[in-house]
């Protein structure tokens, strides 16, 4: 699965990525005809992530020393694609992933930034994969699960709590590219629906993209939740630019996804998109960007990469998270900076309350709901 993969034909791997990603059927931004009325205060969430993506690149864009590095970069793509793409304007953030910044950002909520005084982080002790989705969909780490391995997650999310409810059930869906996520939903106890779609394929990030979609455009589902997976797996093949092909690429499906949500009555006005990570990656040394898990991983597993065993991955438990629409309340994302640190075990309960469910029926010892994060008007 962690192929290694060559920078040298990115350009035309972007355009042919980019264009098999599907827009969705014609006049997908604009609702059609026979667009069922959406019922009053009905609230809808879609639930994005991005696996393992550093708030660094979030923020600040592409890293100029491992574009520098040509064991990362081939030179011929950081001159010809990389450096003009995003590195020549003031905001390479900005340039690298437009929808989060431009939209996201000013509209909505956009938290992880360090160098802005701003704390994002997950509650897990082990930094990586299978304990970062039980985090995110759980809203309680579990301290048990120690491999990414085909277990039958034994803790509920919250997709399996919603599909069991009034109002929810038959409504509740996920697809993404890990081929881990029926076990860490455990579809076979849950009902919830995992990359159905695919049937039986093979899970690719442009497929996740046009699953994601259909369920979407299907006008049946009151939560979604679309899972990438590229931007870990070229990192693990230590190939930057296409860790930074697959963040932009994801971006525009985001903003694909908000355009959807804002045009088709059947969610205008009463969906929230949540987007984040289930783990960062190194900061130190270079080359630690490919790698991510914490100290107590590498002490269980001393011979995998003996380099860490005595720190872990210095920076690859810090997180990002982003989220608009009708449960933001912007003002309140300033409780991050500089005091309280969020966590992704606060997303579950986040999208409970976004839906206008008391997330204590849920399960009380989860993380609370992020303060940004209010409850329908009753």
């Amino acid at each position: 699965m962690r192929s290694s993969l060559r920078s040298a034909g990115l350009a035309a791997f972007l355009a042919a990525l980019l264009a098999a990603v599907p827009a969705g059927p014609a006049g997908a931004q604009a609702p059609s005809a026979a667009a069922p009325a959406a019922q009053a205060q009905e609230r809808k969430v879609v639930l994005v992530t991005f696996d393992g993506v550093r708030w660094q690149d979030v923020f600040r864009g592409p890293d100029p020393k491992v574009v520098g590095d040509r064991q990362f970069v081939n030179p011929d793509i950081k001159d010809d694609v990389i450096v003009p793409a995003y590195m020549q304007g003031a905001d390479p953030g900005g340039a690298l992933m437009p929808f989060l910044h431009g939209v996201v950002g000013r509209e909505g909520v956009l938290l992880g930034n360090r160098d802005a005084g701003e704390c994002a982080e997950v509650a897990n002790d082990m930094w990586f994969s299978y304990p970062g989705y039980n985090e995110i969909l759980t809203g309680k780490p579990d301290p048990g699960i120690l491999q990414n391995d085909k277990i039958w997650n034994p803790n509920v999310s919250f997709l399996e709590y919603l599909q069991k409810r009034p109002g929810f059930r038959g409504r509740v869906a996920m697809v993404g590219t890990w081929t881990l996520f029926p076990y860490i939903v455990n579809t076979r106890r849950s009902a919830v629906p995992v990359n159905e779609g695919f049937g039986g394929s093979y899970p690719t990030d442009v497929k996740t993209a046009r699953e994601g979609l259909r369920l979407l455009h299907r006008h049946d589902q009151r939560v979604v939740y679309i899972a990438f997976g590229d931007t870990d797996e070229f990192a693990h093949a230590g190939d930057y630019a296409y860790y930074l092909t697959a963040l932009e690429r994801g971006d525009d499906f985001l903003r694909e996804v908000w355009e959807l949500i804002q045009a088709d009555p059947f969610y205008r006005g009463q969906t929230t998109l949540i987007v984040s990570t289930d783990h960062g990656r190194g900061d130190t040394p270079l080359s630690a960007w490919q790698d991510h898990a914490s100290k107590r991983y590498f002490q269980l597993n001393p011979d995998e990469q003996p380099q860490y065993n005595e720190t872990g991955v210095t920076g690859s438990g810090n997180v990002w998270i982003a989220a608009i629409g009708a449960a933001v309340d912007r003002p309140r994302a300033g409780d991050y900076r500089g005091g309280a640190c969020a966590q992704s075990r606060q997303i579950a309960a986040s999208i409970l309350t976004a839906l206008g469910e008391d997330w204590r029926d849920f399960r009380a010892d989860a993380g609370a709901p992020l303060a940004f994060i209010k409850a329908p008007d009753r």
